[in-house]
């Protein structure tokens, strides 16, 4: 048995990093098409699966790019093939009947699925069977398809409870007797900083420190830092603008992480990082996040400073050691690589022998 994932996205979005997970745990001979010199070459490289590379659809003639995928499943000869975006779908879709393979879609895109006749002639006619990334997902162009949904996948062995590493940024960060709340994501504005921050205003309490890590890329580091000082929060909030090599050990550090996001999240990540590193959590209600996100472990609510403040401020109240231990326990038996092995593999390889 053989599967090949193809991988045509340019950046290291969550779409891509779950089409990773999914090959990492296939139980088969798994090969992955890509682009070259993308985050996902980057990622996969020297990991020992057998790379093929494609032409991006969306640069250049369209036919450059569908004889790039013709001339890798010829050569690798598939069994099963996983794509997770339209282009190489169809491409796939136009090749299935001369080389016989099943074909599958991965949709987590969060733009949604597109609802057009050739895109339900495609599913119909030619996919096997679809992962959705959320129940949103569930409409009228995959209605008759076999289909399992996946709101994400966390590698329980990258992200797990460390003391060591809670002791160490604790101490770094002065953090004391003070309860340690977290949020990581790039700075954007679709990532919810400025809400997370107006919502810290409105907390009547002086027991807590909150540390954001996160890049910039479409929010100035300046105008946050702006925004906190205006709000009376420089001495309760401090900012990490990098990626941080031990976030494992960030997170683990936290007693609350908090996802503000004002829309996307439907792949979780973060979330599932931070349960798996014994993390509560509170977060906003879109996408995927109230699938995953509930009581005891967390609480989702409006993406309204109003409703986040209060939501934050109910949890610093309650047994965040306790609710920890419950999210930890949550990812690991529902999210991570090992639990969902078996699902995968029995979803898109074992029912193809």
């Amino acid at each position: 048995m053989r599967a090949l994932v193809v991988l045509d996205e340019r950046w290291n979005s969550a779409l891509t990093d779950l089409g990773i997970k999914i090959g990492s745990v296939l139980k088969c001979q798994v090969a992955f098409a890509l682009l070259k010199g993308c985050p996902a070459h980057k990622r996969l490289e020297g990991k020992g699966y057998p790379l093929f590379f494609i032409e991006d659809p969306r640069r250049g003639l369209p036919l450059k790019a569908f004889l790039s995928l013709k001339r890798v499943l010829y050569s690798f000869k598939p069994n099963v093939v996983l794509t997770i975006r339209g282009d190489e779908m169809l491409f796939a879709s136009l090749l299935k009947g001369k080389l016989g393979y099943s074909l599958f879609r991965l949709h987590g895109s969060q733009r949604g699925i597109r609802n057009t006749f050739l895109n339900k002639l495609i599913h119909e006619k030619f996919i096997d069977g679809v992962i959705l990334s959320s129940r949103k997902f569930l409409t009228s162009v995959v209605e008759k398809v076999p289909k399992i949904i996946i709101n994400g996948l966390v590698d329980t062995e990258e992200f797990s409870f460390s003391l060591k590493g809670r002791e160490f940024f604790r101490e770094r960060l002065k953090v004391g007797s003070r309860k340690l709340i977290g949020v990581v994501g790039r700075l954007d504005p679709v990532k919810g900083h400025s809400l997370f921050l107006r919502a810290l205003s409105r907390l009547k309490r002086n027991d807590f420190l909150a540390v954001i890590v996160g890049k910039e890329e479409n929010v100035k580091l300046s105008a946050l830092i702006a925004l906190r000082d205006s709000l009376g929060l420089r001495d309760k909030v401090l900012f990490i603008p990098e990626r941080l090599e031990r976030i494992r050990d960030f997170m683990s550090a936290c007693d609350l992480g908090v996802i503000p996001s004002l829309g996307s999240e439907v792949i979780l990540r973060v979330p599932l990082e931070f349960m798996a590193c014994r993390t509560a959590l509170v977060s906003t209600s879109v996408g995927a996040l109230p699938e995953v996100v509930s009581p005891p472990f967390g609480i989702t609510t409006s993406p309204r400073e109003d409703s986040l403040a209060c939501a934050i401020n109910k949890m610093l109240d309650e047994d965040l050691t306790r609710l920890g231990l419950i999210s930890q326990e949550v990812a690991v038996e529902k999210f991570s690589l090992k639990s969902n092995s078996p699902l995968i593999n029995e979803f898109l390889c074992f029912n193809r022998l």
